[in-house]
């Protein structure tokens, strides 16, 4: 009985099949196999790692692993992201093909976590993982122009400025809770928008960034098929063929002289 190419039980000898070699090494192991053997991808295995190998694909990756995928992922993510900002930077180079290389490098990642699973779901996480850190390489650029903005905004402004910090200095006096609170929810906002608009950027030039989107495709594309299910046939047990013995050499006929 077969499950999506990988047998779940163990059927009987089988005679039919590859051709069977009298002996055989299990590729996995290097182990010699005296009896039967099974064949994992075509290749050779004894029954040990015939029953790991089922093991490891029925087996669910579990919180652990998804939390491995995530960090992998979001670690090979930020070192991309850094790249492509310190060459912008620094360089004064927009290189959009970088974001091939973060997309390959985060799908590595999720499926080292996965255990090589693979599968819809971290897919999803890939793909989901490489399009946030190719766009948290503009927050910093977004940052900055958040802050010009804000800074020429003070500068208009200092009358009333000075005004609104006696109004928060009497109602400190009063209590100091509440304007704390207010600006824990001015950060929370202050960072959604910095995010939010570095997520939109990619598509604020619209179809003036045809090709940088393209390229941004591309790498989630690299994302999406590194985390593909793996296809994995294990088939048998086959069974090795008897050793057959030599047929001894005929002695030539005995001569004798004249």
């Amino acid at each position: 009985m077969t499950s999506g190419g990988v047998p779940l039980d163990s059927p009987p000898l089988s005679f039919d099949g590859p051709a069977a070699p009298a002996t055989a090494a299990c590729t996995i192991c290097g182990r010699a196999i005296d009896r039967a053997y099974y064949t994992v991808n075509g290749q050779v295995a004894c029954n040990t790692c015939r029953n790991q190998v089922l093991n490891v694909l029925q087996a669910r990756p579990g919180l652990r692993g998804w939390l491995t995928s995530v960090g992998l992922g979001s670690a090979a993510g930020f070192a991309g992201a850094f790249v492509w900002w310190a060459v912008r930077r620094f360089a004064s180079l927009e290189i959009g093909l970088i974001a091939i290389g973060i997309g390959h490098f985060v799908g590595l990642g999720v499926r080292r976590g996965s255990g090589g699973r693979g599968g819809r779901a971290f897919q999803v996480l890939a793909v989901a993982l490489t399009y946030f850190w190719i766009t948290a390489n503009y927050v910093p650029d977004v940052l900055q122009a958040f802050m010009t903005r804000e800074s020429a905004v003070a500068a208009d402004t200092d009358e009333a400025s000075a005004d609104a910090s006696g109004a928060i200095g009497e109602s400190d006096g009063r209590g100091g809770a509440a304007p704390a609170a207010s600006g824990a929810v001015a950060v929370v906002v202050a960072v959604t928008m910095l995010f939010g608009v570095a997520l939109a950027a990619p598509f604020l030039d619209g179809a003036g960034n045809i090709i940088g989107l393209l390229i941004i495709a591309f790498g989630l594309y690299q994302a999406w098929k590194l985390n593909a299910a793996g296809q994995v046939s294990v088939e048998g047990p086959f069974r090795l063929a008897p050793a057959v013995p030599p047929v001894p050499t005929p002695l030539p006929p005995a001569t004798s002289g004249a």
